[in-house]
């Protein structure tokens, strides 16, 4: 991901699969499940082909040596050697990078209102401003919707530990209160049902939650790229200056060449210098251009996915929990008038008793 993030600047990855909390232990042991081995699997070739399908990293030479390299992929990358000793002499030369990298990403996060005052795109700036505050949301909201369907899994699990404790006590009383026990399990029918149901939304809404969830953890890899545009304006900015930098010194040099007749290799000298300085100028111009674009075509692209994947899913959600509550009311009215029904048929029987 690394590599292919410094050959896309400016690109929208695809989240990398993230390691379940929950099996972290599994994951590290030895041998692990045939469950667990299939589902990582196919967890992993989902994210290789969402990179092979992007339109961007799925043309990179990264990509392309990373899916048909025939050796080992150490060879070709250090870090991931399998020899110990080739990683590590890869991560001592790369730890001074990342700590470097760290501070300035702290320092950027806290100036980063100036360093948006260096882009001269007004579209970009705009689209920054407003992708800022739809990822600000989207960071705030998700997490309250998973919440809320974990708490409806919750609660039917709960109901329906309930509704057996319930079916117990009924069967507890059958010998001692018939009448009493016949209540109880008209109950426990309505609270086990009920939790089958409950646990079956929350089933349903987490897989109509998962293109939000999507799109919740692709705001870490949206702000890449806007911190990939941000690097280079700052590189852009920073030969810009060094270019008139240089320019005034030849000038300052043909200047004194002039009227002192000073040494002409020493001139040529800042000539050569000067052409280099406006080449190193011109060629990050012309990657801050690059990464602009590449940065609207991403945005764009993700929006127009975003667009049809929410409106579905907004969809479901809507209509999953309208039916659920529709037959979750329709289960307590029944025991409601089950309840009735059996209400009258005891009083009944009491009086033909007497």
């Amino acid at each position: 991901e690394e590599r292919l993030r410094e050959m896309c600047p400016g690109a929208i990855l695809p989240p990398r699969p993230e390691k379940h909390a929950g099996r972290a232990i599994e994951e590290a042991s030895t041998r692990q499940s045939t469950q667990f081995a299939l589902q990582r699997a196919q967890e992993l070739e989902n994210y290789l082909n969402a990179l092979v399908q992007h339109p961007v990293a799925g043309q990179s030479p990264v990509l392309r040596l990373f899916l048909t390299l025939q050796d080992d992929i150490g060879t070709a990358w250090p870090e991931v050697s399998s020899s110990a000793l080739t990683r590590l002499g890869a991560v001592a030369g790369s730890t001074t990078a990342k700590v470097a990298e760290g501070t300035t990403s702290l320092l950027e996060d806290i100036q980063k209102d100036n360093l948006a005052a260096g882009e001269d795109n007004a579209e970009l700036l705009a689209l920054a401003a407003n992708e800022g505050v739809r990822m600000g949301s989207c960071i705030q909201a998700v997490p309250k919707m998973e919440g809320a369907i974990a708490l409806l899994r919750e609660q039917g699990e709960r109901a329906a530990i309930t509704g057996m404790e319930v079916s117990k006590l009924g069967k507890d009383l059958a010998t001692t209160d018939p009448a009493m026990s016949g209540l109880f399990d008209m109950l426990s029918s309505g609270l086990l049902r009920n939790g089958r149901r409950t646990k079956r939304l929350a089933i349903e809404l987490c897989a109509a939650n998962s293109p939000f969830v999507a799109q919740y953890r692709l705001c870490r890899y949206e702000r890449m790229a806007f911190a990939d545009r941000r690097a280079a304006l700052k590189r852009r900015l920073a030969m810009r200056g060094r270019a008139n930098k240089q320019a005034q010194t030849l000038m300052m040099q043909q200047h004194q060449a002039a009227v002192n007749m000073g040494r002409p290799d020493q001139l040529g000298r800042y000539e050569v210098q000067t052409a280099m300085a406006d080449e190193y100028a011109v060629s990050a111009v012309r990657e801050a251009d690059i990464v602009g674009a590449t940065l609207q075509s991403e945005v764009s692209r993700i929006a127009s996915t975003r667009l049809v994947e929410w409106s579905a899913s907004i969809k479901v959600l809507a209509s999953s929990m309208k039916e659920a509550c529709a037959e979750r009311a329709s289960i307590w009215e029944g025991v409601k008038e089950q309840f009735r029904v059996y209400r009258f048929g005891h009083l009944s029987a009491t009086k033909v008793g007497v």
